[in-house]
């Protein structure tokens, strides 16, 4: 498995050749995927012994006390490449999120509610495991204050440390006599050495305009709009990966799962400047030709953007500002003053790529539909399979024969994350990461949780459903029923302009409070169109967007809808599917603004024999119903060559 997966395995350096919108490229480089289950492997007790002994003695060399191991890249990217990986590297532990600081006798790492199981399975006994969301527990930035004592120093790279959060570190150091310090070399860098993987070099292209419903220079003429309110002789500087690639309609791959490429972008009122390493951007190919003449975009190399910036401050108006969104390493202050900032939280950029445009939804209604077709194939293997010939097919096996079928679908340009295919206590994991060796055999005892998604040139998926393939247990059918109806409520929501998500977060969690459920991950968050499958700043709370400033939802965003609930050590359930928020008439219509509802843009059946009917009421029965016959009228007539999906959907 892994993601794009419609990228060959040779060379990382190979040229891409254009192919089919099917197979976009083929070239490459080796698995990212098998890369990160390297790193996963090696997280065994004691193997990061001698990985912190030689941190520790470069730490000695800076004279430092702490060092701090963020998962952020330069860019504050979710999901980071492989080279990218440097407190899974120091650590061990694999998560998507958390922190790591090392200190000269202790490692420490900080992970919130969706991790602790597993960090605590991963992390060897060089590290202590510090459960942010407990109660008492201080999340890390607090608790390297408190442990800092005069003449302190934490070391810490500016370019991996986000603006506003670097700005008060310093500051709260500064207050304890402390000092945070900022070594002119990546410390974990060097201690990685050799072995640390290569950037992957796989160009850029363009985002076809009949995906991207936008062209880019309508795009950057908004920023311009937006600059217009600022002092004059002001640039606005995008280093946030998926706003870069949505504003310009490029795509890459350098990161698994996401198309986007490193790389920063200064636009100011009769310029714009792309930075990107030269081999994402080979001189005169198709790409190179579409952003320096179709865009009328300046290319510079990725590295030389900091003496830009230098020349950039020193050259200009004493009124003049660089303005960003939150999105903003603490390096880039280092580089032009704290006085010549203007930060937006949240990012424009980041909201117009929010609100998807009329090309961008139909996308994703088409993809959806695709891909619910492929889930009917896939479900009805499974099923087959696992409850009919009782065969003995693990996680791992069941994920990949899922990506198999996807592969075949038009427009397919691999995985959007890699899938979460868990049973039994597995699925009581929220980010649980499935083994290609020791995966679980599924059994009927238990739910089977698969959480998997597809990119696709007209959309990107994020999808989980949870079935049984016995009989479920009263408990079970409790546990999933009340997560159910968290989903069926926050799916029929109706709110005026000017609500969040995070006003709205209750909804799905209120069947589950009547019985005492709850879960710590967030309710939804907003997704992109062929884009990072976690979108901000819109979400149901502020774990799920990309920003922690709640922001009200508008016409055209897209969202996740992911209530659960996980019994630890037993069981985990899930139920997932997208939302597009819509305007809708209501009887009053108070406060003279629009109202607003929600579409359902998932086409997958939601199982029914886990369900306790009698917890449900008679709208809540008929939502189930009419919801299946709606997936049952869309894709009957995509899987009519396929009796075993056949059946199987008509049982739904």
């Amino acid at each position: 498995m892994g993601c794009f997966g419609f990228l060959s395995k040779s060379k990382a350096n190979d040229a891409a050749s254009v192919k089919t919108d099917t197979t976009l490229v083929e070239a490459a480089f080796d698995s990212e995927k098998a890369r990160k289950l390297d790193l996963a492997a090696a997280a065994k007790p004691d193997t990061t012994g001698p990985r912190l002994r030689a941190l520790r003695k470069l730490m000695e060399e800076e004279d430092v006390d702490f060092y701090l191991v963020p998962t952020d890249d330069a860019h504050a990217t979710e999901y980071t490449a492989a080279s990218e990986m440097r407190r899974v590297w120091i650590s061990g532990f694999t998560g998507s999120a958390g922190t790591a600081i090392v200190g000269k006798d202790s490692a420490h790492l900080f992970a919130d509610g969706r991790y602790h199981i597993q960090a605590a399975d991963q992390l060897d006994d060089n590290w202590t495991l510090h459960k942010v969301g407990v109660n008492g527990v201080l999340d890390w930035p607090a608790w390297i204050v408190e442990q800092a004592k005069e003449g302190t120093k934490v070391g810490l790279d500016p370019a991996l440390t986000g603006y506003t959060q670097g700005k008060s570190l310093v500051l709260s150091l500064k207050n304890k006599v402390a000092a945070a310090v900022f070594p002119s070399r990546n410390l974990v860098d060097v201690a990685w050495g050799s072995d640390r993987p290569a950037p992957v070099a796989f160009p850029v292209y363009e985002h076809e305009l009949k995906y991207a419903g936008k062209p880019a220079t309508a795009k950057i003429e908004d920023v311009r709009q937006d600059l217009k309110a600022q002092p004059a002789g002001s640039a606005y500087f995008i280093s946030a990966l998926d706003e870069v690639a949505w504003l310009l309609n490029l795509r890459g791959a350098s990161i698994p799962c996401h198309p986007v490429f490193p790389a920063y972008l200064l636009i100011s009122a009769d310029q714009s400047t792309l930075f990107i390493r030269p081999e994402l951007l080979p001189q005169g190919n198709a790409a190179d030709k579409y952003i320096r003449d179709t865009l009328k975009v300046q290319v510079e190399p990725y590295d030389s953007v900091w003496d830009h910036l230098r020349r950039w401050t020193s050259e200009g108006s004493d009124g003049r500002k660089l303005v960003s969104g939150e999105k903003l390493s603490y390096a880039v202050a280092n580089a032009v003053g704290d006085e010549k900032l203007e930060l937006l939280d949240p990012s424009p950029v980041a909201l117009r790529k929010a609100v998807k445009n009329d090309v961008e939804l139909e996308g994703f209604r088409a993809s959806h539909v695709r891909d619910g077709a492929a889930w009917v194939r896939w479900a009805a293997w499974l099923e087959d399979h696992v409850k009919v010939k009782r065969a003995k097919i693990d996680e791992w096996e069941a994920a990949v024969k899922f990506q198999e079928i996807r592969k075949q679908l038009p427009l397919y340009a691999g995985d959007s994350y890699d899938a979460i295919s868990a049973t039994g206590p597995n699925a009581a994991l929220p980010h649980y990461e499935t083994p290609e060796k020791g995966s679980r055999v599924i059994d009927r005892e238990t739910p089977y949780l698969n959480d998997s998604g597809a990119q696709y040139h007209d959309g990107t998926i994020d999808c989980t459903r949870t079935v049984h393939f016995g009989r479920p247990s009263a408990e079970q059918k409790r546990a999933y029923t009340r997560v159910l109806q968290g989903h069926i409520r926050l799916s029929e929501a109706k709110f005026p302009a000017g609500t969040t998500g995070v006003q709205l977060d209750p909804i799905a969690r209120h069947a589950l409070w009547q019985d005492g459920y709850d879960y710590r991950h967030g309710t939804g968050h907003g997704i992109g169109s062929f884009m990072d499958v976690h979108e901000g700043p819109q979400g149901f709370s502020t774990m799920s967007g990309g920003s922690k400033k709640p922001v009200a939802l508008e016409e055209n965003m897209v969202l996740t809808n992911e209530p659960g609930f996980y019994e630890e050590g037993h069981f985990g359930i899930r139920t997932e599917s997208l939302l597009a928020v819509k305007r809708i008439e209501t009887h009053r219509g108070f406060g003279d603004v629009p109202w607003y509802g929600f579409e359902r843009i998932t086409q997958v059946p939601i199982a029914t024999n886990l369900v306790d009917f009698s917890l449900l009421s008679y709208t809540e029965v008929r939502w189930l119903k009419e919801h299946n016959a709606e997936v049952r009228k869309k894709l009957l007539p995509l899987i009519k060559d396929d009796k075993r999906a056949v059946r199987w959907l008509r049982r739904q």
